[in-house]
């Protein structure tokens, strides 16, 4: 999907109903390892050499329906990720296609 297709309107809708098939990238796992990210470590779970689930919480072992670095601003309808920086290659490439932003409800397109 080319990125003028797509512009987040910061509804946080995707990250309020998280599928169970969330994973990290190899990549995702050593920049949070390189930067000593342990908070978002302690969400992702390796379920198999170099394959990463998230965002699994910590206590329960159990998916999370909403994304534990979702914030809604003050006063407003709209939503920020506080990992905006280390977010994972998957919220990064949200959403991957015009049926799939319809299917999940993105209201960017």
């Amino acid at each position: 999907m080319q990125e003028t297709d797509f512009s987040c309107l910061q509804c946080g809708h995707c990250c309020q109903a998280l599928g169970s098939e969330l994973s990290a990238t190899a990549e995702d796992v050593a920049l949070w390892e390189e930067h000593g990210r342990d908070d978002i470590l302690a969400w992702v779970d390796e379920v198999a050499p170099g394959i990463y689930d998230l965002w699994i919480h910590p206590r329960t072992g159990e998916d999370v329906r909403r994304c534990p670095w979702l914030r809604k601003l003050p006063g407003q309808e709209k939503f920020i990720c506080c990992i905006q920086d280390m977010k994972p290659e998957v919220c990064r490439n949200y959403p991957v296609s015009k049926k799939h932003a319809e299917e999940t409800g993105c209201k960017g397109l």
